[in-house]
């Protein structure tokens, strides 16, 4: 395939491989006979992966600390949490244009430093100004690193086997980091202060440096491309105004801000979408969302996303509101949850090989509806909870790493940046969407029951009830997915 590819080959190109799509999810081969790759760029973009997702939740532990000492207010608070949304949401689709033109190695150790700089500028930040603008710059390295490194994950493991276990390691370390964030966070904050929350990133960015520089490889694009800047522009203003608005949604369901905020969202990337049709060279891949199991992983991402923010954001409302735990606490009672993700992330390749990726991700879903209905009943014991919890987090591998599978499948080496910048939007863009309507409806629910004179230790566990019962709503509508992925694969496989 080369860069002078026409739209009816493309769309020619999809078709066939929606056909072939069961001999895929068996592992037939995408690319049979490559070689082998070395396992250190795995290491480098897994550990940066790592450090990126669990900086999105680190600092939620950490939010009173800084409130306290440096001091910042409210808004301000919401504002070091909402930046780094707002920025790594709008940037990434760009990001991976930006590793498709430049090169993916030069794109991932320039997310990477932009990375490490903010940190530092996070860490050291002497008011609430410098922190939020430290953030803002924190997405966005993490928006071009974060892109560049599954891409390189997809054009550096070719063989099949090895690409399987390459993406269960990003998708099953990406899980992992965002919820230790919060175990970390409590550890940190009580032990080193909340500064150290921001400059642990620094010895982590030096480390994924040095091994990337020695391992990855250059992967240059294989023709002159551009940016095309005019639809990058409307496309990051697009998705900037989508986080705005998931974000002014804190204020409420009827917030006009939010509202419009999303209208203005969905006009700017109609445009964008109506820029990109026809284009050779697409800077928005749309020809990969007429495709049945992509636009399917795509939607499936969205929901866990929704699962695994809102999860760990309830949690900790939980614990610390209704049990009056410490952060440091608070982080232990999350543990096995992370613990849970981390042993089902090492065991999904070998399940994903017996029952197929609809399968496996099936039964992540099934954990996770599950141990939502537990925690939707307002369980008075932490222990309960905890194991709750913990069959959530063993679900969560689960459901990423086969929907990652599925839908990079039909990623082209060429297209590896925006193809897979586009799966990680749709990844964030349902943890945005999920901070936004739980934490609206914990906050509704929370306010009903303090108003009918509960008090306030079981008005928490009321409202975190309700917002668990909301994922699992969530929870069966992913599940709803997988039987549309597993049907169609078994419907593909009848036709072949």
């Amino acid at each position: 395939m080369t860069e002078t590819t026409s739209p009816a080959d493309v769309q020619q190109e999809n078709e066939n491989e929606n056909e072939n799509e069961q001999d895929k999810e068996k592992g037939r081969g995408n690319h049979p006979g490559e070689p082998r790759a070395s396992w250190m760029p795995m290491a480098a973009v897994g550990v940066a992966q790592l450090m990126v997702m669990l900086d999105a939740t680190v600092v939620n532990v950490a939010l009173p600390s800084i409130g306290s000492r440096l001091p910042a207010t409210p808004s301000a608070l919401q504002w070091t949490i909402s930046a780094y949304i707002l920025m790594y949401g709008s940037l990434l689709l760009f990001g991976g244009r930006l590793a498709d033109v430049i090169g993916r190695r030069r794109a991932f150790l320039g997310g990477l430093t932009t990375f490490a700089i903010a940190s530092v500028l996070c860490g050291l930040a002497p008011d609430q100004e410098l922190l939020i603008a430290g953030r803002a710059l924190q997405g966005l390295g993490a928006a071009v690193l974060s892109a560049a490194a599954l891409s390189l994950v997809l054009t550096v493991y070719r063989d099949e086997a090895q690409r399987k276990v390459a993406l269960a390691l990003w998708s099953g370390l990406g899980v992992i980091g965002a919820i230790l964030g919060a175990v970390l966070g409590g550890l940190i904050v009580a032990t080193a202060g909340w500064r150290w929350a921001f400059l642990i990133n620094i010895p982590v960015s030096l480390a994924a440096g040095v091994i990337a520089r020695r391992s990855l490889p250059a992967l240059a694009p294989t023709a002159k491309r551009s940016l095309r800047l005019p639809s990058a522009f409307l496309a990051t203003a697009g998705l900037a105004a989508l986080s705005y608005g998931l974000i002014r949604l804190h204020d409420g369901m009827t917030s006009g801000a939010a509202w419009g905020s999303t209208a203005l969202s969905a006009l700017l990337l109609t445009v964008v979408a109506r820029m990109e049709l026809g284009k050779d060279d697409p800077l928005l891949p749309l020809h990969l969302l007429r495709i049945a199991t992509y636009r399917l992983s795509s939607l499936g991402l969205l929901l866990a996303a929704v699962v695994m923010m809102s999860s760990s954001y309830l949690a900790s409302n939980y614990f610390q509101g209704s049990h009056d735990l410490s952060a440091f606490e608070t982080g232990l009672a999350l543990l096995p949850m992370g613990l849970a993700s981390l042993v089902f992330a090492l065991v999904v390749p070998g399940l994903i090989g017996r029952v197929g990726p609809g399968g496996a991700y099936l039964t992540g879903a099934i954990a996770q509806i599950a141990g939502a209905a537990v925690l939707a009943t307002g369980p008075s014991s932490i222990v309960v909870a905890v194991i709750a919890l913990a069959v959530i987090g063993a679900g969560l591998p689960t459901v990423f790493v086969p929907l990652y599978g599925i839908g990079t499948s039909h990623v082209r080496p060429e297209e590896a940046g925006v193809g897979s910048g586009l799966l990680n939007t749709f990844n964030e863009s349902g943890a945005a969407l999920g901070i936004a309507v739980i934490g609206t409806v914990l906050a509704t629910s929370l306010q009903d029951e303090l108003d009918a004179g509960t008090a306030a230790p079981e008005a928490m566990t009321a409202g975190v009830g309700t917002g668990f019962l909301a994922l699992v709503v969530c929870a069966a509508l992913a599940a709803c997915v997988a039987l549309a992925l597993h049907r169609l694969a078994r419907t593909t496989d009848g036709r072949s």
